[in-house]
């Protein structure tokens, strides 16, 4: 945490994060950083807070309107590195070297913000998703 920190100059207000990562000290050491924990609360965990966040079993999320729109970046997030993983070879890449590896990604994800940003462009926002899907 402290890594991400400083890599983001300070500049981090919430932390969204699976409910393995649900666990006092995780919340403790976020609020004490000044970030917002957006954890929901395994079934196993019974939280303190009368307004919390839970996930069930079909991944539907209940609790504050708040909590639950942050809640959903963490979807987008993890689509968008499903897509470099898969459609862009980025889980088996040929490249060796942690910084050849990082500009390889980096190039992969402006390359996609392009598409995105030419087909906003034009106008034509059902082509972003057909484009983000196949890329």
């Amino acid at each position: 945490m402290e890594k991400a920190l400083k890599a983001a100059g300070g500049k981090v207000g919430v932390l969204v994060a699976d409910p393995q990562y649900s666990s006092r000290r995780v919340r403790t050491r976020t609020s004490n950083h000044g970030i917002k924990p957006v954890i929901p609360y395994p079934s196993n965990q019974k939280p303190m807070e009368e307004q919390f966040l839970r996930v069930d079993k079909l991944f539907r999320v209940h609790g504050p309107e708040s909590l639950k729109r942050l809640y959903t970046f963490k979807a987008s997030i993890e689509r968008v590195i499903s897509r470099l993983k898969e459609h862009l070879n980025l889980e088996n890449h040929k490249v060796k070297g942690l910084r050849n590896i990082l500009i390889r990604a980096l190039l992969c994800i402006i390359g996609m913000l392009l598409v995105a940003l030419t087909a906003i462009k034009l106008g034509k926002p059902e082509q972003i998703r057909a484009i983000t899907r196949l890329t």
